[in-house]
């Protein structure tokens, strides 16, 4: 059975949490060293209705059924519990949020390290070196006299490619807010190979002006896309004449870099 912890405070004794990650009010209160739990956690519903909204009774193993609030509940009632270990928590929390405001790297460091998950520690790493990737590649479509709609054209053209659909549509489906988070580790390292590799052709070719930029990467992402289809086994036409189409004026550099 999973237990909570709370960084930087020294629980008093351990704090269930169901493999949901809903959190046992009582038991942190008494970890917290809290007088009367059960009496406190009524006050709290009573004056802060909106912050207990989510509470529910949850039956831990060879135990008897206790109120579980999720993990954003539990931190917003640390915030109003006047309680000397509630305000070491305080501090913490106000030093984390200030970190995330100032992008701290290594907030981001002791997340991962926190991370049980080798999946998800590995698809960060992905997404970091992507992020990396796309603000070289808009760099680079600006540096060649890209302006205006250009950015949001070529974005549209390599979710198409990648993806098979546009970001909108992405995002529904997905269920997130930003279409780079909601990519597998596979989608996310086909969209940093093909805007690499369409930064450069855009400096091998000397690209200049929305136009030049549009037809190359429009190219580049349907070169890498009918490649990618040909490594699956499922090629929507021959790889020679892909090959063919690598000695098209200005792909020297895709045949380069196979």
């Amino acid at each position: 059975m999973p237990l909570f912890e709370l960084p930087k405070v020294e629980l008093s004794g351990p704090v269930r949490q169901s493999a949901d990650g809903k959190v046992a009010v009582l038991d942190l209160l008494v970890a917290l060293e809290v007088e009367n739990p059960e009496q406190m956690l009524r006050e709290l519903s009573l004056e802060f209705p909106e912050y207990v909204r989510g509470l529910s009774q949850h039956v831990f193993e060879r135990a008897k059924a206790t109120p579980v609030l999720p993990l954003a509940g539990i931190l917003k009632l640390l915030m109003v519990l006047e309680n000397p270990k509630a305000t070491q928590a305080r501090r913490w929390m106000a030093s984390t949020l200030a970190k995330v405001l100032e992008g701290s790297v290594q907030l981001a460091a002791d997340i991962v390290e926190r991370n049980p998950d080798p999946k998800a520690r590995h698809w960060l790493i992905t997404r970091i070196d992507n992020a990396e990737n796309r603000k070289t590649f808009m760099s680079k479509v600006l540096e060649h006299g890209g302006n205006g709609a250009i950015f949001q054209q070529v974005s549209s053209l390599s979710n198409l490619s990648v993806l098979g659909m546009n970001s909108g549509a992405f995002r529904t489906n997905r269920g997130v807010k930003n279409t780079r988070d909601g990519m597998t580790r596979v989608e996310l390292a086909r969209m940093t190979y093909l805007e690499g590799l369409s930064s450069a052709t855009l400096t091998a070719a000397r690209a200049r002006g929305n136009t030049e930029i549009l037809e190359l990467h429009r190219k580049v992402t349907d070169w890498e896309r009918k490649l990618w289809r040909h490594a699956l086994g499922d090629p929507q036409e021959p790889l020679s004449t892909l090959e063919r189409k690598k000695r098209q004026p200005h792909s020297g550099l895709l045949h380069h870099s196979d």
